[in-house]
């Protein structure tokens, strides 16, 4: 869209009336999403208001919004001649992004000597959540993983999660169209599924709206439980999203926007204790950058792990980084001339380690038979303090083994009452002669037996954990 400078003629007084563009057209290009014919608009006002130093500051914002870093921080210092003391803060920003921290508190420090004149308080001080964030990333280039990262790959956001190359042991990544019936679901987000595929995990709106993570088990059939929450503290504050959860059923990998992020979402890690997930721990840098980092999952079949960040700027895209996974975590030294580089991940190349065979990891991705059918377990439970249980044999207690086989006893007949209304119902409903009285004596039936597998599941927690 070009900016309309024309005369409009006045075909019945001929009378011409001028139109020109101002900012706020420009702002409401940009709320519209409309970016590019923002910063255009404002290019040519800037010509016709070559005094206003408002309009280079939010050239600046604009430029920032849409990734061009070289010619935001063009505008903000153009802004910043004119008397724009804002676009001092957003020079700060851009040394922010850039694990300069040095950098940012000089002007964190230049901006508050243009608030203050003397010792009188002529403007408010802005400067309190942009120091607060210089914090963190200062804190987060203490503990830098040193990773090797052996591959990354651009691709649309929309469905970023289907190039994850996962074997069928880590689970699975999936849109929410897996979900059950009546599931409620954040948008985005992904559902995680173990091997089994008798459990997901999700985010979905809280209570207030904000999304959380929700995770539902398999009972029988195709009946799934409620949704349950995972816990409110896994957020921080913040939407809780993209989850994904180590086969061991205790490790889980989630993202969060929460109040100690470095900016946008940051990914988090939390364990499982008896009482629920403990408290999440931030995973730092390089994993988590200013912008949007998330869904990183990791498969030990293969050797390699997965995360996705907009960190590169490319509108409508992210980078997926595929890193190896280190047992124990090492940092970078701080002191290392290379801890900026290895942050900020701007040349992978420079991650790798000689000594790894990243060839190896890429042909065990490059083998994963995606098409395989997952492997038949048992049963899949999780006993707090022993992860998860798929079979009868792994059980310590017998008596929590008698108790399994009545729980499985149940689904199976729990299974079949449920075929057998589906049938009557769907014979009911077509007008053939069905027994109204059968119908509602299994619907009595099967509403019971859903508490009493809810009970016997819990008796086998509570017999296995006991011993």
């Amino acid at each position: 869209m070009r900016k309309i400078l024309t005369v409009l003629a006045g075909f019945y007084i001929g009378v011409s009336v001028a139109w020109s563009a101002s900012v706020d057209d420009a702002r409401m290009l940009a709320e519209d999403g409309n970016l590019r014919d923002a910063i255009a608009m404002l290019l040519e006002l800037e010509v016709e208001q070559p005094k206003d130093a408002d309009i280079p500051k939010l050239l600046g914002d604009y430029y920032m919004a849409a990734g061009d870093i070289d010619n935001a921080r063009t505008a903000y210092e153009t802004a910043r001649k004119k008397g724009n003391r804002n676009a001092i803060l957003g020079l700060a920003e851009i040394a922010n992004n850039q694990y300069d921290v040095e950098g940012a508190r000089t002007l964190i420090e230049d901006y508050r000597k243009t608030v203050r004149k003397g010792k009188r308080i002529i403007a408010e001080d802005e400067s309190e959540d942009i120091e607060e964030r210089t914090d963190r990333i200062e804190n987060a280039l203490g503990r830098v993983e040193l990773i090797e990262v052996v591959d990354s790959m651009v691709v649309d956001a929309a469905d970023f999660f289907r190039h994850y190359r996962l074997s069928p042991e880590a689970g699975s990544l999936n849109p929410v169209s897996v979900l059950p019936d009546g599931f409620e679901a954040a948008h985005p987000t992904v559902v995680y599924e173990p091997e089994s595929g008798r459990e997901m995990i999700w985010a979905a709106p809280g209570a207030d709206g904000t999304p959380q993570l929700y995770s539902s088990s398999a009972l029988y059939g195709d009946t799934w439980e409620h949704p349950v929450a995972l816990g409110e503290n896994l957020g921080g504050g913040g939407d809780a999203n993209f989850p994904f959860l180590m086969p061991d059923g205790v490790t889980l990998y989630f993202a969060s926007d929460g109040e100690d992020s470095l900016g946008g979402l940051d990914i988090y890690i939390s364990r499982r204790g008896d009482d629920g997930f403990l408290q999440p721990q931030n995973l730092g840098m390089p994993y988590n950058s200013p912008y949007d980092d998330y869904m990183l999952a990791i498969d030990e079949f293969t050797g390699a792990g997965w995360w996705a960040s907009d960190r590169n700027r490319i509108p409508g895209k992210v980078t997926i980084f595929v890193f190896v996974p280190q047992e124990l975590r090492r940092n970078v030294d701080p002191d290392s001339p290379d801890l900026q580089a290895r942050a900020l991940l701007n040349n992978i190349r420079a991650t790798w380690n000689p000594s790894t065979d990243r060839e190896a990891v890429i042909r065990n991705i490059a083998s994963i038979d995606t098409e395989r059918a997952k492997t038949v377990k048992q049963f899949e439970i999780y006993i707090p303090g022993r992860g998860v249980l798929t079979n009868a044999d792994e059980f310590r207690n017998p008596e929590s083994r008698t108790a399994m086989n009545a729980y499985m006893a149940g689904v199976a007949k729990v299974t079949d009452a449920s075929r057998r209304l589906a049938s009557l119902r769907a014979a009911y409903s077509s007008g053939k002669q069905a027994d109204s009285g059968e119908i509602n004596a299994l619907e009595r039936q099967v509403e019971a037996s859903r508490s009493e597998l809810t009970e016997l599941r819990n008796r086998v927690v509570t017999l296995e954990t006991s011993r």
